[in-house]
């Protein structure tokens, strides 16, 4: 039987192969490197931006400035947010009290439902918090290789760049390094159209924070911008704040509208906006796209959604530079 790869081509696929077993059994440390890079990437997005009207050393400290003490910012104001309006939520349960004749005019099913409801929240809450606490030691070595990552990417991107020849053969080591360096820049595009989605996404959350008048738009459209990098968890921790505010300052009905906040933005950014973003920035039909976010979510969990296109850029470069052969 003729085998049609090069070497080059199965050490390619050799890569893939453990990145993704990598990513299967250890996805905290995956993760935490993968979201390193992220931020990194990042903050050369709007260095990008700034080097256009300004020296590009002033570019990247203002960049890093900004994304960063965003982050901060949003990171010092999330606990006292959540602290101040639990209070007052708990506060607020407190004190209401049902009538016994308002409640024998409450249809028994909405009784039922709601202690159902009830339950089910208590065991849902109970098996996050349990969950959380078993995860706990990876999620404090996942946050120190976050900050390492983060901190060393300049110094590792130039080290790595300049010694890539050495994963391929002689014969196959100039398509090889073309291969790595092309998939790592539409990897740069992938990670640029993602600050753009989550920008927007912030954008979003923010003005109709403010625009239904619910307290600290500002937070809440910055905290929606830097969770939405974080698959699963980060809409938990942009909506528990959101909620509560809503509840708090606007009762039911704010906690409808926040409700319906958090619905319209997910789904338009699903469904549309990372489509067709990305589908621009990497040249992947939108179909694609969302079947591969799916797909990838139900196989590696929280870690899926990150990966995702970044795996599908790299098996449509692998097909094209080492089995047709088009580059």
């Amino acid at each position: 039987m003729k085998i049609l790869l090069s070497q080059g081509g199965w050490l390619t696929l050799i890569y893939l192969v453990l990145f993704l077993f990598l990513a299967h059994f250890a996805p905290f440390i995956v993760g935490a490197l993968i979201l390193g890079v992220f931020l990194s990437m990042l903050i050369e997005a709007p260095t990008a931006l700034f080097s256009k009207i300004m020296n590009s050393k002033v570019a990247s400290v203002l960049s890093h400035i900004l994304v960063l003490g965003l982050i901060f910012y949003a990171l010092i104001t999330f606990f006292p947010v959540v602290i101040n309006e639990g209070r007052k939520l708990f506060s607020m349960l407190s004190t209401l009290t049902i009538s016994q004749e308002q409640l024998d005019q409450v249809p028994e099913w909405l009784i039922v439902f709601i202690n159902n409801l009830n339950k089910n929240i208590s065991d849902s809450a109970l098996g996050l918090i349990n969950k959380f606490i078993s995860y706990a030691p990876n999620l404090i070595t996942a946050a120190i290789v976050l900050i390492v990552t983060t901190s060393a990417i300049a110094s590792l991107k130039s080290m790595v760049s300049g010694n890539l020849w050495k994963f391929y053969s002689i014969k196959d080591r100039e398509i090889g390094v073309k291969f790595m360096k092309d998939t790592y820049k539409q990897f740069e595009r992938f990670v640029h159209g993602q600050f753009l989605v989550a920008m927007m996404e912030g954008l979003f959350i923010g003005l109709t924070c403010f625009i239904f008048k619910i307290p600290g738009a500002l937070f809440l459209g910055i905290l929606a911008w830097i969770t939405d990098f974080i698959p699963y968890l980060g809409v938990v921790i942009s909506a528990t704040p959101l909620l509560m505010l809503a509840v708090t300052e606007r009762g039911i009905l704010g906690l409808i509208i926040g409700i319906g906040i958090l619905i319209v933005a997910n789904q338009t950014e699903m469904w549309f906006l990372h489509p067709k973003v990305q589908s621009n920035a990497l040249n992947l039909h939108w179909f694609i796209i969302i079947v591969a976010i799916l797909l990838f979510g139900e196989l590696f969990s929280f870690l899926g959604i990150l990966i995702a296109l970044p795996v599908v850029v790299y098996i449509r470069n692998f097909w094209e530079y080492f089995v047709i052969k088009i580059k």
